[in-house]
């Protein structure tokens, strides 16, 4: 029954998917206008394989024996696949360190906030406070005090996720039942003893919903980040379509940014999901009861 209504949910998005690609092609036949260097302003499918795609060429600046077109070389789909790749590996680097140092941050943070009176009347108000400034209001700022250059959009990425992290660890240390630590404190355990075995092991399906919203949001900083001064990276290849109106180069690095997006979701999903599928509150997934068992006593170890 559940693989069926699984099958039957892909199924539907499939069909979605097919229908907007389907949809856009249409409209790009009805909407015939152009812009500047006369590019379409709503490019076909055939416009943006057969034209925008080759024409990504113009970024690669050479190597692997695939020569640049700046040095003369022919505009190749070779040289236009390895541009992106090698865009889309700079951009990864900064996604996944802004991630780490993001993640780490926030979970400290918001860990030390939620168990430590002190913290809280300290901390806390600055970071709520500054939790309400828009994130792309912080990218001139995180430009001045840091460069347009790599390390600059690291932080900013780690400043996105470090908030929300921060919100979600706090929420779900507030939300853990009172009669766990009740329980544990009749045992006699410790303060640490508690921290350890009971308010980890309960706050990891809010922390891993914090940390699924954050994911996603660290594409749009990067591309923020990228967008205004950085020197490489697919963000960059974005500002100089924007700067000749290549409408078909835009759209073609935004498929891109979703599909890395959609994926890196899923594949974090499918492994915090086995990950703590011992919780009580997380969908069973088909696990054997003495995995299940092994995990369990791991924790309580």
């Amino acid at each position: 029954m559940k693989q069926n209504f699984k099958a039957s949910g892909l199924l539907g998005g499939l069909t979605v998917l097919v229908a907007l690609i389907i949809a856009w092609q249409l409209l790009s036949t009805q909407v015939t206008a152009k812009g500047s260097y006369d590019e379409p302003l709503i490019p076909g499918w055939d416009y943006l394989i057969g034209n925008s795609l080759l024409r990504m060429s113009d970024y690669w600046g050479g190597g692997f024996g695939v020569p640049a077109p700046s040095e003369g070389g022919p505009p190749t789909y070779a040289a236009a696949l390895l541009a992106l790749g090698s865009a889309s590996l700079i951009t990864f680097e900064r996604v996944f360190a802004g991630i780490v140092f993001g993640t780490f941050s926030g979970i400290g943070l918001g860990l030390l906030v939620a168990t430590s009176d002190i913290a809280r009347r300290l901390i806390a108000p600055t970071v709520h406070i500054v939790r309400m400034t828009p994130f792309l209001a912080m990218i001139p700022l995180f430009n001045l005090w840091f460069g347009a250059n790599t390390f600059g959009i690291i932080l900013f990425v780690a400043y996105g996720v470090a908030v929300i992290m921060f919100i979600g660890t706090v929420n779900a240390v507030r939300n853990v039942p009172k009669v766990y630590l009740e329980r544990a404190a009749t045992v006699g355990a410790s303060r640490l003893a508690v921290f350890r075995h009971v308010i980890l092991p309960a706050i990891f399906p809010e922390i891993r919903a914090s940390f699924l919203l954050s994911f996603g949001l660290s594409w749009s900083l990067v591309v923020g980040g990228e967008l205004l001064g950085a020197q490489s990276g697919l963000g960059v290849i974005v500002t100089y379509a924007l700067q000749f109106a290549y409408t078909g180069r835009v759209l073609i690095v935004a498929i891109l940014f979703i599909a890395y997006a959609g994926l890196s979701f899923a594949l974090f999903d499918a492994i915090s999901l086995r990950i703590i599928d011992w919780h009580p509150q997380v969908e069973r997934r088909n696990v054997s009861p003495e995995a299940r068992t092994r995990r369990v006593s791991a924790i309580r170890e």
